[in-house]
């Protein structure tokens, strides 16, 4: 298995991005974040990309950025939330590297998005109730995709020094 692209995917709030920064960092690795990277490509914010031009057409950018990460190594990659769920999207970061998911309950992203939630497009305007629901609904529509990952990291092995023992371990 190739290890000079590990690939960190999970619901949105799961850790990916700061999790993915410090595994960068020990590892003497790139930090590439897709959401940062669509940003940057196309010059507006995920939030703008959702009102202006919509979730279709955000999707479909998704895709071509999975194009562009085949000519990157030696990276962690963090993708957006739903990017493994589109379009074949999960076979393709599979035969990428090193596919490892950041698995989080419903309450527990529940409370890490609850204060957040406004600047995410897919949660804002939810209340409370609404919002704990969606989390449950949208995290069990994905999970036959998170979990054909590689690894499955639960809570207790989301460290980077834990993840770096999963990625060595045969």
């Amino acid at each position: 298995m190739d290890t000079s692209r590990i690939i960190l995917i999970g619901f949105m709030g799961s850790g990916k991005t700061t999790l993915g920064k410090k595994l960068a960092n020990k590892l003497a690795y790139e930090f590439i974040d897709t959401d940062s990277l669509i940003e940057s490509f196309y010059g507006k914010t995920i939030p703008e990309i959702f009102a202006t031009e919509g979730e279709t057409k955000f999707r479909e950018w998704e895709q071509l950025i999975v194009s562009e990460l085949e000519s990157r190594e030696n990276c962690i990659i963090s993708v957006g939330g739903g990017l493994p769920c589109y379009e074949g999207n999960m076979d393709r970061l599979l035969a990428l590297g090193k596919v490892i998911y950041l698995q989080r309950s419903p309450k527990e992203l529940f409370h890490r998005l609850i204060n957040k939630k406004n600047e995410r497009p897919l949660l804002k305007d939810k209340t409370e109730h609404e919002l704990l629901d969606h989390i449950t609904n949208l995290l069990e529509k994905r999970k036959e995709y998170y979990e054909r990952a590689h690894i499955i990291a639960d809570r207790e092995h989301q460290t980077p020094a834990k993840l770096i023992q999963l990625i060595a371990a045969p």
